[in-house]
């Protein structure tokens, strides 16, 4: 909370800034507030307050589309503050709305206006439980702008939400110097401060500080804050005898003003997606040793200039950097002096500074065209048209923003002229699936949805074998209506056309993209390799016919004999001599996933038999009882050939 407080204070000096909260319990604000920023309680729950609500029945009911745990027994927030968070929505004239609560954010995503709609993380969105999750990861589809607090956590999330990647912004937290005494290095104590949880480590604060205290007796640890850990904690400073040295603080509001009465601070802490009051002890002047965690520190410090990173979970370490600034006076008073300097990064007029250009930035994005049309034309090209372009937009120097799904390779960006831009076949987008986006000159960028993709030419005017191998580009939407391109690129290939199954094998038929048939004494093959034990391969000829067209046959005998087990794969390539190989597959079509169209016959065939014929039965004692036992039946093979998810040709054995 005193994060969202901190930006709202920043933001009051440029902006009409206002607060909204669902509920009010309490008269006063633990976190101090910028006099201009208004506040407003959707809710008022203090029973001394003449307008307490705690008399309708809606503050006790939870809420219909507020997500809220299983294990809540009374509601948190109630259908009374979310009906009242709705209204909210509806009538305000505000032009943006800042959430900075995951739940709440799923309702704005729904929310009617023309208002910019931003989600602030101060989290890590992997970590939510998964009735927020899911609902939340949804919502971002329809959001403006997205804020997390460190570079990790924006490759992160763009990992888990890929299709809102191009929104997510890095904001790290605002904290302002709250003025007051600094520390002028002299005292010797130790300070941190935190919620006592589990992954915040204070128990390996306490064991390091016990390697501390062996070379530096007369130096001390304060702990300020309170929670679940407090009572263990306490029991392990006593097991250690540390009851001189470590003492447990309580909360203190504020605590940077204990802060300026230490010489060192420290964060133990095993998780921390910023770590505000690391830079909250950095404006009272002092040095920080904090573990390398995931993710705020290493984005606060620069290591040897205002304070020590140690290995994260390396609690030896930790004491050992600790020892080090107590025996360097001067080591320590240098980083004291720069960790106040760096501290000014997160002041208040630089984090109005950067979010003022999240939000420009996501206005301008709002502008962008959002869908576009894509046709396949005569050579192959893509042409991409932009729909909705206003005309500023269309000698805007808009770019096209192709993207690898995978991120393997660098994005490529074409330029956008009267509102349409073309992807070269050939030479312009390596392999792999491709998003598109558009961008403007100013750097927003937003990625496209489909609305209309023309790929008749991929029908009617087949792309031909090309002694160059083969470049294709299909276009295609997702399953959320976002264009994609997949591009193909084979310097060598085998194109698949027909498959025919009958009583003795599997007929192949189709095209050479990028050789034709050697003229050396090695004869052309197709292998079958398998897949899990590339060391076995069957070989069956191959006959190239008018330089381009191949064919070939897979006897079923052949893929029968070689079958062990339950199930086997065979991935088929052709060996045009002993260097060059091609595979199989089918890209020059308009079909983008072959294995979902394309089902073969799956004849079946006696296979080999594995085990040994069971021994003759004895005669049974009464012929009553007599039956004749037969031998074991040989196992059975089905053959399957088929394309795989990727397009490739391969067949499939399975003991049936």
């Amino acid at each position: 909370m005193s994060a969202t407080q901190n930006l709202a204070s920043a933001l009051a000096r440029h902006h009409e800034v206002e607060i909204v909260a669902l509920r009010k319990v309490r008269d006063e604000s633990y976190f101090p507030l910028d006099e201009r920023v208004r506040v407003r309680a959707l809710t008022d729950l203090r029973e001394n307050s003449h307008r307490y609500d705690g008399e309708d029945p809606l503050a006790h009911e939870f809420p219909l589309r507020y997500p809220y745990g299983a294990n809540e027994k009374t509601p948190v927030v109630s259908r009374l503050a979310e009906r009242r968070l709705l209204e909210f929505f509806a009538e305000t004239d505000a032009d943006a709305i800042v959430s900075s609560n995951p739940r709440i954010t799923t309702m704005l995503a729904e929310a009617p206006g023309a208002f910019l709609r931003i989600a602030q993380e101060h989290s890590m969105p992997r970590i939510y439980a998964e009735n927020v999750r899911k609902p939340l990861f949804e919502a971002y589809r329809k959001l403006d702008a997205i804020t997390v607090l460190s570079p990790e956590e924006h490759a992160s999330l763009s990992k888990l939400v890929p299709y809102v990647r191009d929104r997510i912004n890095v904001m790290p937290n605002c904290i302002p110097d709250p003025g007051g005494p600094r520390s002028d290095g002299s005292s010797k104590v130790v300070v941190t401060a935190g919620v006592l949880k589990k992954h915040k480590n204070f128990h390996g604060l306490v064991d390091a500080f016990e390697t501390v205290v062996r070379r530096h007796p007369d130096w001390k640890l304060r702990i300020y804050g309170d929670g679940a850990d407090r009572g263990a904690l306490q029991r392990r400073i006593h097991d250690k005898d540390l009851y001189n040295h470590v003492q447990l603080m309580g909360p203190a509001f504020p605590v940077t003003a204990e802060f300026g009465k230490g010489a060192i601070f420290v964060l133990p802490s095993l998780r921390e997606p910023f770590g505000n009051v690391t830079v909250e002890a950095m404006t009272r002047g002092l040095p920080v040793v904090s573990m390398d965690c995931d993710h705020g520190p290493r984005n606060i410090l620069t290591p040897g200039t205002d304070g020590i990173l140690v290995p994260n979970g390396d609690n030896a370490a930790m004491a050992e950097a600790i020892v080090e600034l107590i025996e360097d006076d001067e080591r320590r008073l240098a980083m004291g002096e720069a960790a106040a300097r760096t501290a000014e990064r997160f002041s208040e007029e630089p984090s109005a500074e950067r979010f003022g250009a999240i939000l420009e930035h996501a206005a301008l994005r709002r502008r962008l065209p959002g869908t576009a049309d894509a046709e396949v034309l005569d050579g192959g090209d893509v042409r991409i048209t932009l729909r909705g372009v206003a005309a500023d937009q269309v000698t805007g120097d808009l770019e096209l923003v192709c993207r690898d799904v995978r991120g393997r390779r660098e994005p490529v960006r074409l330029p956008v002229v009267a509102g349409a831009a073309l992807i070269g076949h050939r030479d312009v987008l390596g392999e792999g699936h491709w998003e598109i986006g558009v961008a403007s000159p100013k750097g927003p960028e937003k990625r496209l949805d489909a609305e209309h993709l023309d790929v008749t030419r991929m029908v009617s005017r087949r792309p031909a074998p090309s002694g160059g191998g083969l470049e294709v580009l299909l276009p295609h939407k997702d399953d959320r209506g976002r264009l994609l391109v997949r591009s193909q690129v084979r310097a060598l290939h085998g194109e698949v056309l027909v498959v025919r199954v009958d009583g003795e094998a599997v007929v192949v038929e189709g095209e050479l993209w990028g050789a034709e048939a050697p003229d050396g004494a090695v004869a052309p093959v197709v292998e079958g390799v398998n897949r899990a034990d590339a060391e076995r391969a069957l070989t069956v000829p191959l006959t190239v016919t008018e330089g381009t067209r191949f064919r070939f046959e897979l006897p079923l005998s052949t893929l029968v004999d070689a079958h062990h087990g339950d199930e086997e794969i065979w991935d088929l390539r052709i060996r045009l001599d002993e260097e060059r190989t091609a595979g199989l597959g089918m890209f020059a079509t308009d079909i983008l996933e072959p294995y979902k169209v394309f089902k073969y016959p799956r004849p079946v065939r006696p296979g080999r038999r594995t085990r040994a014929s069971a021994p003759a039965p004895r005669r049974p004692l009464l012929g009553a009882l007599r039956k004749r036992i037969e031998p074991a039946e040989p196992p059975r093979t089905e053959i399957r050939p088929y394309f795989t998810v990727t397009a490739q040709f391969a067949v499939k054995t399975v003991t049936v």
